[in-house]
């Protein structure tokens, strides 16, 4: 009974649902769908609050980081994600 205990205590403690941090990034970046058919567009990185996730997006023209756009989704994780302020120096 204490090991389901200390599992559920771990688990809860562990969850990406209790996260405290506030969202930096928002709001979402939409880009628009670049010209005829879709063309001309470069896909980016935005921070999405309501998943908690970076997710991808398609710009057609300049993506900058003070808008929730980036060029990788490492760069969006780095500065959006509310997880990755604890391994920040």
């Amino acid at each position: 009974m204490k090991l389901l205990l200390i599992a559920v205590v771990m688990f809860i403690h562990t969850s990406e649902f209790l996260t405290t941090a506030e969202v930096k990034c928002t709001p979402f970046y939409n880009g628009g769908y670049g010209g005829a058919g879709g063309s001309n567009v470069i896909p980016r990185w935005s921070f999405s609050p309501p998943t908690n996730r970076c997710e991808q997006v398609m710009t057609k023209g300049p993506c900058p980081p003070s808008r929730n756009c980036f060029g990788s989704y490492d760069d969006c994780e780095y500065n959006c994600d509310p997880r990755m302020e604890e391994w920040k120096p």
